[in-house]
């Protein structure tokens, strides 16, 4: 009896509301009866075999050997990966002698006006930094 609201307390019902959310849990134990068992037929292996067996036997190594022999016969194979290379250095190095991709790296080229920005930083950074902060961008 304790835990039963008073009359005053008792919400009135309405009518008319739906609530999705309501009906997708109420729906959900009925969709679970309709899914099938997990279990492995004699089908589903043999299908999974005939896909899995020449790729993981044929397909993957042929393609590891060919990808191994071009690594180790060319000096240049995969340059663009590895850091410091000559070639990929070298070809930095064309890239930014032209004029268009001189300043490709610095992040402030190509700002219209750069204090602008770094005062919409600044302006930025104090509403958005905590009550209290010391750090001074």
């Amino acid at each position: 009896p304790c835990f039963v609201p008073g009359p005053q307390a008792v919400p009135e019902l309405e009518v008319g509301n739906f609530n999705p959310a309501l009906a997708a849990s109420a729906a959900l134990p009925v969709l679970t009866m309709l899914a099938e068992d997990a279990e492995a037929k004699y089908g589903d292996s043999r299908r999974w075999s005939a896909v899995l067996v020449p790729l993981t036997t044929l397909v993957i190594p042929a393609v590891a050997m060919g990808i191994f022999t071009i690594y180790v016969s060319s000096d240049d194979a995969f340059y663009q990966f590895r850091a410091g290379h000559p070639r990929g250095m070298r070809e930095e190095k064309e890239l930014y002698s032209n004029p268009l991709y001189a300043g490709r790296k610095n992040p402030m080229e190509g700002l219209v006006n750069k204090d602008d920005f770094e005062k919409g930083l600044d302006e930025a950074w104090e509403r958005a930094k905590p009550k209290g902060s010391t750090v001074i961008v």
